[in-house]
């Protein structure tokens, strides 16, 4: 019935968006009218499908919270999301970043936890993108290049943003003044966005052999 009988065979980032959009029969190509009994059957088995997937998501915020909020926010169709959801995964985003950082020996400053907090959303988004797509490469003399869908210029808009929303000032020139300072000191910031995204990839797999074992 439907997709009932190898559901477990989906990877997880198609079988959540598939739950999430709630897959629909495509009934009797090139006719008009109803769909007969093989439609119903697949839409029952679709709706079966949604709902072992979401349940599976269920048992993974039971186990690790954090997985199933990186899981929801990458993979769920749009809107499917809470806000709360979001924030929660913001937030313990941003305190494995602190953690890991204090074991290398780096304290993380306020000023810099609120600067990278403004482009978190930013970076996982591309990630999921990636995740979703496939990573984008280039040729070089070298050989076959990553080229990342996160630019350093989409991420210095962000923390000028922040920068002019908590000063208070929108006018151009302080918006060219930040500007020039993120790009001349770009190598201080390009190191915290990778951090970010390493875990994240870590958050990713992890993700997906946790909803192996839920689904089963």
């Amino acid at each position: 019935m439907g997709l009932c009988t190898n559901i477990e065979h989906w990877p997880m980032p198609a079988a959540i968006g598939m739950a999430t959009e709630g897959v629909k029969a495509k009934y009797n190509d090139g006719s008009a009218g109803g769909g007969g009994f093989g439609a119903a059957d697949y839409q029952i088995g679709s709706k079966l499908d949604g709902a072992k997937v979401l349940a599976a998501v269920e048992r993974m915020n039971r186990q690790a919270p954090h997985l199933a909020d990186w899981a929801m926010f990458a993979y769920a169709s749009p809107l499917w999301n809470s806000l709360t959801n979001k924030e929660r995964l913001v937030d313990n985003l941003l305190l494995d970043w602190v953690v890991q950082s204090s074991e290398q020996g780096v304290l993380i400053q306020e000023r810099t936890y609120n600067k990278v907090k403004a482009m978190v959303c930013g970076i996982a988004g591309a990630l999921a993108l990636e995740q979703m797509s496939g990573a984008l490469t280039v040729d070089s003399h070298i050989g076959v290049e990553y080229n990342s869908s996160l630019t350093r210029q989409f991420l210095i808009e962000l923390l000028v943003d922040a920068e002019c929303k908590e000063k208070q000032d929108i006018t151009e020139g302080f918006r060219r003044k930040r500007t020039r300072y993120y790009q001349n000191h770009w190598s201080e910031w390009v190191k915290h966005v990778e951090s970010i995204r390493t875990i994240l990839i870590n958050y990713d797999k992890s993700a997906q052999n946790l909803f192996k074992k839920c689904l089963q």
